[in-house]
């Protein structure tokens, strides 16, 4: 992630000390003396030059900045960069307001505001490390005690106190749900916790990476296996071939292939045949774990009761092939197999192998699972991550639209830079429909998020039917969960 921090003074000299190692940092500011000092905090990028100059923030890296903070002690300066910054669709707006009395001139430009004082780089750094809920130095500087949020990719989440034990820092205590808990060696930390940790302040940036960092988990949570039918000649090259890639480029630890049984098959020519599939299949396992499964009857009509059976966390089909009314059946049955396993659902079009994945930007449960699953996805294949977020038309949408949209995309930038995954993001106003369906073509893999619960057929059936006929991509369905 890239800042792009508007002066050098004292509050931004101690943001840019605060900062994780994710963020590379540029600095601008009219003292050359003032940036020097600023180069002996922490490895950074100078600019000399005002930062109320659109001219000179663009030299400095504006158009390809992921945040900009305006800290300098003039609050001219500051609202100007604020505005530059905005006109140039930055997501992320801080400023530091030197005048209290001119706060609200900040809020009116939409931009989260604090007051210079004493604790003001703290306010900064808190929101723009969202997984660091608070932090406070005492012993004359010499200890610190941060609140951290444990996410779903956290690589503590699960893990006992015993197991992630530290000479150097304590975990004094744990907030579950609104319970308070004093932890012990054998207590679990689970999503959702937030945890205080104390430690001596020259370890910081190893506390913070301890419990901020994340890891790749899809399809984990939902189960080991990626399973998918393979019943004719065509699946080889089609279905399976995705499958196999998502085994390849997942956390999945083998494959479950369910195909006829030929042995029950009355007709010695068809039996025959499927037992080639079947041949075929297993040696395009080039180093993917599988395991055949056979059935009687169709593979497509017993695939949901896999779950129940093993663990499986992603079930591929493939893509709903027919038009109108056909297409949309086909679709719904696709999504009443989500419905009825709570698992994810690929619909395959061999659109691997995947290089850039679109995601809706949202701040919903749903736009959080799939911003999930599309992450790890990226991490995995290395593709580039497309986030979009659509904004109701004016006359529909409330005052707070372009608020909540701004918010999205930055809580899915901040969860994307955790692996290291650039998010190329994208704010537009329109029909959420017409808008994906625009930039679908772009990509490779269209991730989305459904209720697994809440089953409500028709609308789903327009939805589903309208991906299957007019995306040309793979369509990666993830079900909304409740964690751990």
């Amino acid at each position: 992630m890239r800042a792009l921090i508007v002066g050098a003074g004292g509050i931004a000299r101690d943001l840019v000390r605060r900062l994780g190692e994710r963020w590379k940092i540029t600095v601008v500011d009219v003292s050359a003396e003032l940036l020097e000092r600023m180069e002996t905090v922490r490895p950074v990028s100078i600019f000399l030059g005002d930062g109320s100059s659109r001219v000179v923030l663009i030299r400095a890296g504006l158009e390809s900045t992921d945040a900009l903070i305006a800290a300098v002690g003039d609050d001219d300066t500051n609202l100007e960069a604020c505005r530059l910054a905005a006109a140039a669709s930055i997501s992320r707006i801080i400023a530091v307001c030197a005048d209290s009395e001119r706060e609200g001139e900040y809020r009116r430009l939409g931009v989260p505001v604090v007051i210079s004082d004493t604790l003001s780089a703290r306010r900064v750094e808190q929101q723009m490390e969202s997984r660091r809920l608070r932090s406070m130095s005492f012993a004359e500087g010499k200890a610190e005690a941060m609140e951290f949020l444990v996410a779903e990719d956290s690589p503590v989440r699960g893990k006992t106190l015993a197991e992630i034990h530290s000479h150097t820092w304590i975990l004094g205590a744990l907030l579950r749900k609104g319970e308070l808990i004093i932890p012990h060696g054998e207590t679990s930390l689970m999503t959702g916790d937030r945890v205080t940790v104390v430690g001596a302040g020259t370890d910081f940036s190893d506390i913070v990476r301890t419990f901020t960092s994340g890891q790749g988990r899809f399809p984990l949570d939902f189960g080991k296996r990626v399973a998918v039918c393979v019943e004719k000649p065509s699946d080889v090259s089609g279905v399976l071939a995705e499958a196999m890639y998502i085994a390849r480029n997942s956390k999945a630890t083998s494959m479950v292939i369910l195909h006829r049984d030929p042995g029950s098959i009355s007709d010695p020519e068809q039996s025959r045949a499927t037992a080639e599939v079947l041949v075929e299949a297993i040696k395009s396992a080039d180093g993917v774990q599988i395991r055949p499964q056979p059935v009687k009857g169709r593979p497509a009509g017993r695939l949901h009761l896999l779950p129940r059976e093993e663990s499986v966390g992603l079930l591929v089909v493939p893509t709903p092939a027919g038009k109108g009314t056909i297409g949309w059946w086909q679709g719904r049955k696709a999504l009443r197999l989500l419905h009825r396993t709570g698992k994810p659902i690929l619909l395959a079009r061999g659109s691997q192998p995947y290089r850039r994945i679109l995601v809706p930007a949202r701040t919903t449960a749903g736009g959080r699972a799939a911003a999930r699953a599309a992450i790890d996805m990226a991490v995995y294949t290395k593709a580039k991550l497309q986030a979009l977020a659509v904004e109701d038309p004016v006359f529909m949408s409330g005052p707070d639209a372009s608020t909540e949209a701004r918010n999205a995309v930055t809580w899915l930038e901040d969860d994307a830079a955790v692996h290291e995954v650039r998010v190329e993001s994208e704010i537009v106003r329109g029909n959420p429909v017409r808008e994906f369906l625009s930039r679908a073509g772009d990509c490779d893999l269209l991730v989305l998020a459904l209720d697994s619960k809440a089953w409500r057929p028709w609308p789903r059936l327009v939805i589903t039917g309208m991906l299957a006929r007019l995306t040309e991509v793979s369509v990666l369905l993830v079900p909304v969960r409740d964690p751990d």
